[in-house]
């Protein structure tokens, strides 16, 4: 009885001590801060944080895996691409409830955008 609560605790402290702030739940899904794996997040704008760069999301689906969470943070970069129906913009042009399709990776204990796809125009 005391090895079985003593192996909980151990292995309670290791998953604590091994996330990630990727924004919220975004990091349990998308890795470790180790990870360049790319993934797939698709979900709708909130915000816009120019001077964080960071894009405030309502993620639907992570990996094509439905995600019920609250908001997620996805940063971006200067190579980060937003692209909508097949011309380029600049992140800044997103609006809240564009819907869009995200593919990025763990880059730095962060989930980093390196394409952003704008599925549907919230002014549309």
């Amino acid at each position: 009885m005391r090895r079985a609560a003593l192996i909980l605790t151990v292995t309670l402290l290791t998953a604590a001590c091994g996330s990630t702030d990727l924004g919220g739940a975004l990091g349990d899904i998308l890795g470790s801060s180790t990870s360049t794996q790319s993934s797939d997040v698709r979900g709708t704008v909130d915000t816009v944080d120019a001077n964080n760069q960071r894009i405030s999301i309502d993620s639907q689906y992570v990996n094509n895996l439905r995600d019920t969470r609250a908001d997620q943070w996805v940063y971006y970069d200067s190579n980060t691409r937003v692209v909508f129906e097949g011309r380029d913009y600049n992140v800044s042009d997103l609006e809240r409830g564009d819907e869009i399709s995200i593919r990025g990776a763990n880059t730095g204990g962060r989930y980093v955008a390196e394409t952003i796809e704008v599925t549907r125009d919230a002014t549309r």
